[in-house]
């Protein structure tokens, strides 16, 4: 009898049942062709073995002795490695040869896949045997699974990753549930809703997927990041409970996921999610131990960030890199990005429940969480000081994208100063950061920070820090709260300021009054404020706060109708900021400038101006003023009558403004798409965009004119009751449908083109373009930045309906002819 084709322990049922992985089995099959070996890697519960035994059994029809699995998870030396192997293999020892000898003679005319799983227990002595079967065996190709990587060179590591999920969305739409549902269509896109979906259903035959519980499944599988094993075991828990109640009871999660006989088949390691992190842990050696239970106190960080917090008590700062190394082979911390150059790291959040834990029940917690609350003051503060200095835009770029990564990190690290008493460092904390919420525009966030932090032990905070502080607060809730209620903050900033002579928060008070003023019309008073706050501003050396006064001085002098004034500051602020290299506050001023040569019938110059600034918003990913642009530009075309060519900022508009959840900025882009609507003879449509727009606005108290103007001026076409009904046609679907369909416009009529025509810059560019220069070469020739030339290439690409350089070859002498 020919011996069995294989012994993989999986049954035709759990082949069909496997989920996911579908592009992962596709790539591991082509590597498995031209690797010798291959090592699945990967942190507990991910699902190593079971991608390896579904890719065994797809590449089993290449081998002709078939597939040989053996299960190392019990063997920790090399005898019972090499006892495990022969026992598979039949492979006798006797007298004349050792076990290695046994086990190569069986193997060494044999063409088959050797699948050697769970070696993290005896990684040396399976690299041994592995280097032997690679050396005597030629046709034997071998597939490992493991925790950690085997070090033998033919070896070709895959990690295997998390199953795609979806992400988190950005809570727009003021109708849905919390968290926010996820569309049906998009259920079948993420393998680890599809995972919980299928193991929910074989646990509850009548369970499905509704639009209730859609995104408390999604944000399960977020919150168990994509892990198979954890995902298996939670939906198992819908026998007894609702998604709902399993998402709430996840901050339990070790005690909520455990096996309840479902996952007999499972080896006992398996059986809950502590019983798989214990087996890692259990691998470790003491200071790898010390050290990942520190790290627990970080969402992500860089080497120098654990060396300063994570050092001493038994782990060398020169230790913190190889100890690195070897907690990413052995799967338990794994890179998470690199940031301007700077690789960063994350645990699992279920790795970092499991090492906190251990941190707490030694009794350090508090002491590293003392260091990082230390370490993030120390490094904000010299961040914030730095960017009143000159710096290069690379540098300021680089350190906002370094402050987007560690959003998380800092809140945290906040709540836990909090929690502590330490309610100055966290007051610090927050106004340091004030430069980088102010330019993200993420006053929602920062405003919710800081009021919790002015709320705990008033009467014990610093002055001086409690004055900036109630300052910001006032700058950030300038544009979410109603007038009132920002008077009354920036009031208090200016007390509080005044009591204890700080120049800066007193110049930051006065600049948000100014800007209210402004709002409400009343310009003397605003005036008034505004140059106090330059003055104060000047004297504390705050150019952020310098180039707001200006700009509001330089906007009420527009208000007045003296345009030339407000040039005049617009050019002054730009000086300023260009002195600094600080291109975020030269584009805001770009921006009000193109405003005003709109006005003043200047298209061309006015469109060139938004174009400038809208590449350094995009360069910077400043959502709300890409989005305000982008508004202002498709108004611009659709002044000038260019209907077409507003389609695309407008809708980026729209799509912006929805992705950085501000609803405010989304019923302003309604609102512009509604006058899109209107130019393109599509009445009905107009309003119903429109109703969805003064919906957002009734629901955030903001009201506008906007609104009844544009229902005012489809009545005039169709008369109020097609008009009602319009209005309310899309009023009660979810938001994201009402994107959907608002970006969905209709064919073009069947009217006349449009005559193409591109500004001087424009002409100028293309003819560059045309003479095969690239944007950096165009940029060098122009003494203008590579983005602004992108930005040209792109618009000129969207006028003349073209998508590469190689349409412009003969443009310049075919426009020449007309």
């Amino acid at each position: 009898m020919s011996p069995p084709r294989h012994n993989l322990p999986l049954s035709a049922g759990e082949f069909i049942r496997f989920v996911g992985r579908e592009r992962d089995i596709v790539d591991l099959g082509r590597l498995l062709g031209t690797a010798r070996m291959v090592t699945l890697t990967g942190t507990g519960g991910i699902g190593k073995t079971r991608l390896a035994l579904h890719l065994a059994e797809r590449v089993m029809r290449r081998f002709p002795d078939g597939v040989r699995f053996v299960d190392l998870s019990e063997a920790t030396t090399e005898d019972q490695v090499l006892r495990a192997v022969a026992g598979v293999l039949q492979a006798v020892e006797d007298d004349s040869r050792t076990m290695t000898e046994a086990v190569i003679t069986a193997l060494r005319t044999q063409s088959l896949l050797l699948f050697l799983d769970t070696c993290e227990h005896a990684v040396d002595a399976v690299g041994r045997l592995c280097r032997a079967v690679l050396r005597d065996c030629p046709r034997v190709r071998v597939l490992a699974t493991s925790r950690q990587p085997l070090h033998v060179q033919e070896e070709s590591i895959w990690r295997v990753p998390p199953l795609s999920l979806p992400a988190r969305p950005t809570p727009t739409d003021p109708y849905s549930a919390d968290p926010a549902p996820l569309p049906r269509r998009d259920a079948q896109r993420y393998e680890s809703v599809r995972l919980f979906v299928t193991r929910a259903h074989a646990a509850r035959a009548g369970f499905e997927m509704t639009r209730e519980n859609s995104g408390h499944i999604a944000e399960i599988c977020r919150l168990l990041d994509g892990m198979p094993l954890a995902i298996e075991l939670a939906a198992a828990r819908v026998r007894v409970l609702s998604v709902q109640q399993i998402l709430r009871r996840l901050d339990d999660r070790f005690q909520l996921l455990t096996s309840d006989g479902s996952s007999g088949a499972l080896p006992p390691r398996q059986r809950t999610l502590r019983a798989v992190l214990e087996w890692s842990h259990d691998l470790l050696s003491g200071p790898e131990r010390a050290l990942l239970h520190r790290l627990s106190v970080f969402g992500t960080w860089y080497r120098e960030a654990a060396e300063d917090v994570c050092a001493g008590d038994g782990v060398d700062a020169g230790d913190i890199l190889p100890l690195h190394f070897s907690l990413l082979d052995k799967s338990l911390i794994m890179v998470d990005a690199e940031i301007e150059g700077t690789a960063h790291y994350r645990l699992t959040e279920t790795v970092r429940a499991y090492a906190a834990e251990h941190l707490a029940a030694e009794g350090g917690e508090d002491e590293r969480w003392s260091r990082y609350l230390d370490f993030c003051v120390t490094r904000l503060e010299e961040a914030a000081e730095g960017s009143r200095s000159p710096l290069s835009w690379a540098e300021r770029l680089a350190h906002f994208r370094l402050l987007d990564h560690h959003r998380e990190n800092h809140a945290r690290v906040v709540r836990w100063a909090l929690s502590k008493g330490r309610v100055d460092e966290a007051l610090r904390v927050c106004v340091a950061l004030r430069p980088y919420w102010l330019v993200r525009d993420l006053a929602a966030e920062g405003g919710r920070i800081l009021e919790s932090v002015l709320a705990t032990d008033p009467d014990e905070q610093s002055p001086r820090l409690r004055a900036r502080a109630l300052a910001l607060q006032a700058e950030l809730r300038l544009d979410l709260d109603v007038a009132p209620r920002v008077s009354t903050l920036a009031m208090c900033a200016l007390e509080a300021a005044r009591a204890c002579r700080e120049a800066g928060a007193a110049a930051s008070a006065l600049a948000t009054m100014a800007a209210l003023a402004l709002r409400t019309n009343a310009l003397d008073e605003g005036r008034l404020h505004a140059e106090r706050a330059l003055a104060w501003a000047e004297q504390d050396g705050d150019p952020l706060t310098e180039t707001t006064a200006l700009g509001v001085l330089a906007q009420l002098a527009r208000r007045r109708g003296e345009p030339d004034r407000a040039v005049e500051l617009l050019r002054h602020c730009i000086a300023l900021g260009e002195k600094l290299n600080d291109r975020w506050s030269v584009a805001r001023c770009l921006h009000v400038l193109g405003s005003i040569d709109a006005e003043r019938g200047d298209f061309e110059r006015a469109r060139e101006l938004f174009a400038e600034s809208l590449a350094v918003f995009e360069e910077l990913g400043a959502a709300p003023a890409i989005a305000h642009c982008s508004r202002e530009l498709g108004r611009l075309y659709l002044a000038q009558g260019h209907i077409l060519p507003a389609r695309e900022p407008l809708a980026s508009c729209l799509r912006v403004s929805f992705t950085s959840g501000q609803r405010i900025a989304v019923a302003r882009a309604l609102e512009a798409l509604g006058e899109l609507a209107l130019a393109e003879e599509e009445s009905e449509r107009a309003a119903a965009l429109a109703g969805v727009a003064a919906d957002l606005r009734t629901a955030l108290d903001r009201p506008s004119a906007e609104t009844m103007r544009l229902r005012a001026a489809v009545e005039r076409r169709v008369g109020p009751t097609r008009t009602a009904d319009a209005w309310n046609a899309w009023r009660s679907l979810p938001l994201e449908q009402v994107r959907d369909r608002a970006l969905a416009f209709p064919r073009a009529s069947d009217r006349p083109a449009e005559p193409v025509t591109l500004t001087p810059r424009e002409r100028e560019i293309a003819e560059l373009a045309e003479q095969g220069l690239s944007n950096r070469e165009i940029a060098d020739r122009l003494t203008i930045s590579q983005a602004t030339a992108a930005r040209h290439i792109a618009n000129i690409f969207r006028k003349l309906s073209i998508s590469s350089r190689t349409q412009l070859t003969g443009w310049a002498s075919a426009r020449d002819r007309t």
